[in-house]
């Protein structure tokens, strides 16, 4: 194994070796594979994630694979972890526009489907002026009751309990804010 340009030498640290301008895929291949425990526990740390280890492997090989060999490197095991680096953070700025992506794509299709145009939302809106226009029309004591009956879901004794009034009258003015509103809003 003494042809090995990533192969520790004399008992040495492979870091302190250069590697071949010539290295070959299958070289590469094997050094990859004889640090791939140490490559994927670097790559969790930075990702949080064992699932892309391999993928993140096989693109450094790729990468090193295809380098253009036109000088040597001084310390194999810091450029292999500097490409996986790199391909960590290409990873990871890849998984956030996808997620952002994702998200968009989950907002779109949460929103429902038939959503009124807007013609439908201008007669909407003209309807929410004309109740809000006939309820202001009305007696104070009147609207109340209306408001607390209708909007809040009072009971009729709650809101007679709360304006200190009979629960018949609570009808009455019940009666009398329907009326007014329906008439109101009869052309729409």
């Amino acid at each position: 194994m003494a042809d090995n340009p990533f192969s520790r030498q004399n008992g040495g640290d492979c870091s302190h070796e250069s590697i071949d301008p010539q290295i070959t895929p299958q070289q590469i291949a094997d050094f990859i594979h004889q640090h791939r425990d140490e490559l994927s526990r670097f790559i969790h740390r930075k990702l949080g994630s064992e699932e892309m280890s391999s993928d993140i492997l096989q693109d450094a090989y790729l990468r090193l694979s295809t380098r253009q060999p036109d000088e040597a490197i001084d310390n194999p095991r810091a450029f292999v972890f500097r490409i996986v680096a790199n391909l960590v953070i290409d990873y990871q700025r890849l998984s956030v526009n996808r997620l952002s992506q994702d998200v968009d794509d989950d907002i779109l299709l949460a929103m429902p489907e038939n959503l009124p145009g807007p013609d439908k939302r201008c007669e909407h809106q003209q309807r929410l002026d004309a109740i809000e226009k006939a309820m202001a029309e009305l007696p104070d004591t009147c609207r109340k009751v209306f408001y607390l009956n209708r909007v809040e879901g009072y009971s009729y004794s709650e809101v007679a309990s709360r304006l200190n009034i009979s629960e018949s009258m609570v009808a009455k003015h019940l009666i009398r804010a329907m009326q007014h509103c329906r008439d109101r809003l009869r052309h729409y």
